[in-house]
């Protein structure tokens, strides 16, 4: 278990550090230039260096190694405390700290950009913490994966798509490594989904893996876009379709094009809870950043979840 809470820390930070250096290529412009993103390729930032995804899990994973659940204020201010513009932010992003910095107000931060609320990822890309602590707690994944989530998100699809994401990664997590992921993965998350839009996404989920289906026809079904509603299912198709082989699953997530550090980092994170750190290819994970808050700092904090869980502090 141990294992599989670094993983999922570590699997977020290997599938935003693949797909960084592609982020906003079409599938087309992959397929045709690599074919596959099976390697670190240079970025912005180095080969294996991570964004904001990684960095947002980081100070989510430390508001929940303190405090053992979500407490928004302490949440802000660790967003903010490791805030590095140069790590690739969004504008609602930015707008959002920026807002949370200057104002004791959290209730309203979420919506300081967009009236209601936006409905990107963002919430989604970072919440593996949460799925990891919470995975058998369901009633509490939901209540912290939403407080998580509507600190930075106010929109409804964004809020739904940060606990599916979250309540995967919990499912990942009970699954043993040795026990294949398929449809009934898919049909269990079904089961706790409220929007309707996320159960007519997860419906055309299950009929893609009924028989095999290019990229391109993923992504106009599923989507691969800065959207929750159009990445967080296509990562999970990602690690159902390719379950057991964690190279293939993210190397397939982030070959979607679009957003492909985030789809990366989801379907990351999901590959690591599922089959535990040591999945990771040796070839990636010595190339994964290790700076202050890099690689080791991340295994880390995944020990401190794990002991946080299994002391029974968490809530």
């Amino acid at each position: 278990m141990l294992e599989k809470f670094q993983g999922a820390l570590i699997g977020t930070l290997t599938g935003d550090a693949l797909g960084m250096p592609v982020e906003g290529w079409t599938g087309e412009r992959i397929r045709r230039e690599h074919g596959v993103i099976d390697s670190m390729l240079e970025a912005r930032l180095g080969a294996g260096t991570y964004t904001d995804d990684t960095e947002m899990m980081v100070a989510l994973a430390e508001t929940l190694c303190q405090n053992r659940c979500i407490d928004p204020v302490f949440l802000s201010k660790s967003l903010i405390n490791n805030f590095n513009e140069n790590r690739g932010y969004g504008v609602t992003t930015v707008i959002v700290l920026n807002f949370l910095r200057l104002n004791n107000n959290w209730e309203q931060a979420a919506f300081s950009h967009y009236p209601d609320g936006s409905m990107g990822n963002g919430a989604c890309m970072r919440i593996a913490p949460v799925g990891v602590l919470f995975h058998d707690r369901p009633e509490e994944l939901i209540k912290q994966a939403t407080k998580s989530a509507e600190l930075t998100h106010g929109h409804r699809l964004a809020i739904e798509g940060a606990k599916l994401q979250a309540m995967a990664v919990a499912g990942a997590t009970m699954t043993p490594a040795c026990q294949d992921i398929g449809a009934k993965f898919v049909e269990d998350l079904l089961k706790d989904i409220i929007e309707p839009e996320y159960k007519i996404s997860l419906n055309k989920l299950l009929g893609l893996l009924s028989s095999p289906h290019d990229a391109e026809q993923i992504t106009k079904i599923l989507g691969s876009e800065m959207l929750a509603l159009r990445s967080v299912p296509a990562a999970i198709y990602m690690f159902v379709r390719f379950n057991g082989d964690f190279k293939k699953i993210v190397s397939q997530a982030v070959s979607l094009g679009g957003d492909t550090d985030t789809v990366g980092a989801m379907a990351g994170a999901m590959a690591g809870a599922h089959l535990g750190l040591k999945s990771i290819p040796d070839e990636w994970f010595t190339m994964l950043e290790n700076g202050a808050k890099g690689r080791d700092y991340i295994i880390n904090l995944g020990e401190q979840l794990h002991n946080v869980w299994q002391l029974g502090k968490v809530g």
